[in-house]
């Protein structure tokens, strides 16, 4: 009987440490999107700004190529960051493949009578040969 209470404790567990992580990447998901929309924020308002500028500079006939291309290569430094935390925001959203070890690991049911794990799909227990329900 302990040796039941000793699998649903680590299934508990399991269970629980899941449910953290997926909490912990939703946050940082969060984050990153919250990030994400700053930086479009800056983007747009460096557009603006250059534009003003040049629209200035014109006016004034004295046009100077080397401060708006300073105002330009800033606007790309933002686009660079905005594409780096849409690449992290997307390995957040979509974690790599769990390994093989860990899909085994999820594939067990629990014997009805003793407890005992058995593969996903058994019919009967192999501890105690007891039917096992679905």
């Amino acid at each position: 009987m302990a040796d039941l209470f000793g699998k649903i404790k680590k299934g508990i567990d399991k269970g629980i440490n899941i449910a953290s992580q997926k909490s912990g990447e939703l946050v940082e998901a969060g984050k990153l999107q919250t990030q994400i929309m700053s930086l479009k924020s800056d983007r747009k308002n460096g557009i603006n700004d250059l534009g003003k500028l040049t629209y200035d500079m014109l006016k004034s006939d004295s046009f100077e190529l080397e401060i708006l291309e300073e105002k330009f290569k800033a606007i790309i430094e933002i686009e660079r960051e905005i594409e780096e935390k849409e690449e992290a925001k997307n390995s957040v959203d979509k974690p790599e493949q769990k390994s093989s070890d860990e899909a085994e690991e999820k594939a067990v049911i629990f014997c009805p009578n003793c407890g005992a794990e058995n593969p996903a799909g058994a019919v009967f227990c192999a501890k105690c040969g007891t039917k096992m329900t679905e």
